[in-house]
């Protein structure tokens, strides 16, 4: 399995996977996303789970292999309680890793100290076969900040989870320490990052060690409509200032992670009530500029016209050949095509920011 130089944690919606689908071939290969499957979306008009548990997660892996063909990737069931299980007993990821198989698919199942048993057990058989003739997909370890509290054994619980999978050897693990929403402190989470790498246990065992977090905010509503905001990445200034001093990094390979263009929190509103502003998420080098115009039930996805008039204007904007998001924009802005919706617009800008962070590290790789 090829080394990544950089782990998207994306959920697994229609505009990610489409997202994934026209990467250009040279920002694919230095990836290795991490795929949410999300929550079971409810149904607010009759008051109930839109489908079922079994219907939402039977066509993941065929998703997935559309969008990503048979690359190596994580794949994760965070939001499913151990209580939620299809109607023959099982829990999801026993299907959904069954699937992948099938496609010939290499997943690398995500697992945390939350996980039940049950999908523990589906996760560690997975994790012990073999993917390819002398391959076997390993497991990935996924660890919050809470994890390294003072009363967590973190040695004696990385032990149990391994011998839970069957895997004894660690370098079949991969470790995701996963700092969620950094919050608006850089000070803070630069001390926040150097506490967890020193706590981590058998640094030099795992197959890899992946730094993840963001700070984009959970909605825009502080975003001012009919405006240009910038955002500061603070993920990428904590993981710049944590690379001047490499002797504080767990390793020297640690890989860079974020969650795109999107907060951690799942975050699921009536569509009744709720009240979408036409918005762009643009990456640049050290923030997202947000074009923000008003709510598209009163005013129209046609909005998103001007917007990318907008866009191509600025400084900031690379150009229609930079990715397939930039493209789109430069065709809308030119009214070629749009004005799209909201999916195709999360579609357009982790399109952009997935290429743009992974040029930024192979840029910050050559460069050392």
């Amino acid at each position: 399995m090829a080394q990544p130089i950089y782990v998207p944690v994306l959920k697994g919606k229609e505009g990610e996977f489409a997202a994934l689908e026209v990467l250009k071939n040279d920002v694919r290969q230095t990836l290795m996303p991490l795929i949410e499957v999300p929550a079971v979306p409810y149904d607010y008009v009759n008051e109930r789970p839109a489908r079922s548990l079994d219907e939402h997660v039977s066509g993941i892996a065929a998703r997935v292999k559309k969008a990503w063909h048979n690359a190596p990737f994580y794949l994760d069931l965070p939001w499913f309680g151990s209580e939620e299980t299809l109607t023959d007993g099982r829990v999801a990821i026993e299907q959904v890793l069954a699937d992948c198989r099938s496609s010939d698919l290499h997943a690398v199942p995500v697992i945390s100290r939350r996980n039940s048993s049950d999908y523990l057990d589906a996760a560690g058989r997975h994790a012990t076969r073999h993917h390819r003739p002398k391959e076997i997909s390993g497991a990935c370890l996924r660890l919050t900040v809470e994890d390294f509290e003072e009363d967590v054994d973190l040695v004696e619980e990385v032990n149990k989870l391994s011998r839970n999978l069957n895997l004894s050897d660690l370098s079949l693990l991969d470790l995701v320490l996963d700092l969620e929403d950094l919050g608006t402190d850089d000070g803070k989470a630069v001390l926040i990052a150097r506490s967890v790498f020193s706590m981590i246990p058998m640094k030099d065992k795992w197959r890899r060690i992946i730094l993840v977090g963001t700070s984009f905010p959970e909605d825009l509503r502080d975003v001012e409509a009919s405006d240009t905001t910038k955002l500061p990445r603070r993920e990428w200034t904590l993981w710049k200032t944590l690379q001047k001093r490499l002797n504080t990094l767990p390793r020297r390979d640690l890989v860079f992670g974020d969650y795109g263009i999107a907060n951690p929190t799942q975050k699921e509103l009536d569509p009744r009530v709720m009240l979408m502003s036409a918005n762009i998420r643009y990456t640049t080098p050290q923030n997202w500029l947000i074009l923000k115009g008003r709510n598209v039930r009163q005013y129209g996805f046609e909005q998103f016209f001007e917007l990318c008039k907008e866009l191509v204007e600025m400084e900031d904007y690379r150009g229609p050949d930079f990715s397939w998001g930039d493209l789109y924009i430069s065709d809308c802005a030119a009214g070629i095509t749009g004005p799209g919706n909201a999916t195709t617009w999360r579609k357009v800008g982790t399109n952009h920011h997935i290429t743009l962070v992974a040029k930024q590290l192979a840029n910050s790789i050559h460069g050392s």
